[in-house]
């Protein structure tokens, strides 16, 4: 009886012990909740997404066109006057000064005229120089006859000296007296206009003269020479004197450079001192740094483009005129605009927009936007430099869903 009970006793034992080690069981179960119902808005199981911060930066509009190269200043020489060339005394690539002699006309029958021109002057001088004795002598005779008159007529007050004939005669001859100075003025006027064209004449052979002396109008360099000692060359005139056509020599300045290119019509922002970067062709070192210095302020009608020049310094006379090069242009500079990758910024129907984080949910803004510039893209309007913004508009979730941003870091 004792066995058997104890027996029964040990038996419920062991039964409740496995009961509570199934409940303690159970309840540890239900402590520790299966993976398939942990909560999806745990930071660690949402979507991570990239953003970056808006900055400031510089930003211009630019544009890349083709331009030339030409000479600051260029010049056809052309003779004035006919004869043949006696000297000619530079070549091509050769360094001038203004006012150096490149080449001379020899015209032997002009310098004969301006010899018999100076002889007439002189000629003239003289006959001037003896117009202006026959003057003096006049103006004396009729200071003499006026005073002889005068005489004459006190004489005459009392009627007792003189007789009425004497003293008409006396009159007729200061009359007489008058007119001749007249004419002497007359004549020294007439023989000073002939000095003043006699003058003229030889002057004017002078000057022709000068023209046989083909000389250089600035300093620079013989660009072209195309003549030769004993060549005849004819005077130039209105229908022969284009460029080239009949010139003696061309003569260049390259102490500077001129850069053509073309603006279209659709770049309406280029401003005098806008930067410019000029690429030569042939020059595989660093590129050649100038500002914009004028444009023509109008449109080719056939182009639709403006003209425009950059002026570039040239004293090691690196740069030649006729050079292809390329120009970039640097327009409408911005220096603190707020910008942001281009590809943070999209577009749609209803305009330019962002996507940001608010309470870790995306969010779209309408943004205006302006200038873009090496991958970056101005915003005027509708963001701040605090509001972070996703790197890119393309596969985004959908608005509100809760996500986890990234800060990503750019290069500058």
């Amino acid at each position: 009886m004792n066995i058997m009970s104890q027996t029964g006793i040990k038996a419920v034992a062991v039964v409740i012990g496995v009961g509570a080690a199934g409940i303690a069981a159970d309840w540890r179960l239900a402590a520790s909740p299966s993976p398939s119902l942990v909560s999806p808005w745990k930071p660690d199981n949402l979507p991570r997404v990239e953003v970056v911060r808006p900055r400031r930066a510089t930003v211009a509009q630019r544009l890349q066109t083709n331009a030339t190269l030409e000479a600051f200043e260029e010049t056809d020489l052309f003779a004035k006057v006919s004869g043949y060339l006696s000297d000619v005394r530079v070549d091509i690539g050769d360094h001038v000064k203004a006012g150096q002699v490149l080449a001379v006309i020899d015209i032997p029958e002009m310098k004969q005229e301006l010899a018999e021109a100076k002889a007439e002057l002189e000629s003239k001088r003289s006959s001037l120089e003896s117009a202006r004795r026959q003057l003096d002598h006049n103006k004396a005779d009729v200071a003499l006859q006026t005073a002889l008159a005068k005489d004459r007529e006190q004489l005459g007050e009392g009627r007792q000296f003189i007789s009425d004939r004497t003293l008409d005669q006396v009159h007729a001859n200061a009359d007489i007296a008058k007119a001749d100075l007249g004419v002497a003025e007359a004549n020294r006027d007439i023989a000073a206009n002939q000095v003043d064209v006699a003058a003229a004449t030889v002057e004017k052979i002078k000057t022709l003269l000068a023209y046989t002396q083909i000389v250089a109008p600035f300093d620079g360099v013989v660009a072209r020479r195309q003549v030769n000692r004993g060549d005849l060359v004819q005077a130039a005139t209105a229908t022969r004197a284009t460029p080239s056509a009949g010139s003696l020599f061309t003569v260049q300045r390259i102490d500077a450079i001129r850069v053509f290119c073309d603006v279209p019509e659709n770049v309406p922002h280029v401003h005098i001192g806008d930067p410019a970067i000029v690429r030569p062709a042939g020059f595989d070192g660093t590129p050649f740094i100038g500002k914009v210095t004028r444009f023509s302020l109008r449109l080719d009608p056939d182009t639709r483009n403006m003209r425009t020049e950059i002026d570039l310094s040239n004293p090691n006379e690196r740069l030649y005129p006729g050079t292809y090069a390329e120009v970039s242009l640097e327009m409408n500079r911005r220096p603190d605009a707020l910008t942001v990758p281009t590809t943070a910024v999209g577009s749609d129907g209803e305009g330019n927009f962002v996507y940001t984080i608010i309470d870790n949910r995306i969010t779209r803004l309408a943004v205006k936007t302006g200038l873009i510039d090496n991958g970056r893209i101005e915003v005027t309007a509708g963001l701040s430099e605090e509001t972070p913004v996703l790197a890119s508009t393309k596969s985004v979730p959908p608005q509100r869903t809760a996500v986890r941003p990234q800060v990503v870091r750019e290069n500058s």
